[in-house]
């Protein structure tokens, strides 16, 4: 019985420390061609996480948060909504650690897309660049670790429907959907 109830303490201060983090959403751009006319969105409306321990960056990209709120507007997001798009690939910490004062660093990531319950290689242009910390785009997010805060980073993708099984939805998307982080907000992912 004690046992049970200790590790249900450390299961809640896991739980809390996990979340009280400050975790930011990044600026989102979406379009593609539907109907023959193109459609966009802008939101703040995916997580980026780098999480040190394996390397990776994780992008996670939430369609519903795309929307506008007027059906006409949102009607080719709807067969995106069901589930949330997830990028994933490996980015060694000495990468971010390169940067200095006013300089930008490009990489090609290589990754894979889970989406709709699909799979798919994909590459991502990725562009960290040093926050000044006396500029406007510096977070403070009032953690010891302010490391993240310098940084910020614009990630481009497309991927076409095809590869997800997008096109058997009832909108049909089929052309090339391309999704844009501008001025992406790192969050550091702890587990």
């Amino acid at each position: 019985m004690l046992k049970h109830l200790f590790l249900s303490v450390v299961s809640v201060f896991i739980h809390l420390a996990v979340y009280s983090q400050d975790i930011r959403k990044s600026n989102t751009y979406i379009d593609t061609y539907y109907h023959g006319e193109k459609y966009f969105s802008i939101k703040e409306a995916s997580l980026v996480y780098h999480n040190i321990s394996n390397s990776e960056l994780y992008i996670e990209v939430d369609f519903s948060d795309l929307k506008s709120g007027v059906d006409s507007l949102d009607e080719w997001l709807l067969d995106l909504t069901d589930t949330k798009l997830v990028f994933h690939g490996s980015l060694p910490v000495t990468d971010l650690l390169l940067l200095c004062h006013n300089h930008a660093k490009p990489i090609e990531l290589k990754g894979k897309i889970e989406f709709n319950g699909k799979t798919h290689e994909q590459t991502a242009n990725v562009n960290f660049f040093e926050v000044s910390k006396g500029g406007l785009l510096y977070q403070n997010s009032s953690t010891t670790d302010s490391y993240y805060d310098a940084i910020s980073v614009n990630i481009q993708f497309s991927f076409l429907p095809k590869h997800f099984d997008i096109t058997k939805k009832p909108h049909h998307l089929r052309k090339k959907i391309s999704i844009a982080i501008a001025r992406g907000i790192i969050n550091k992912k702890l587990l």
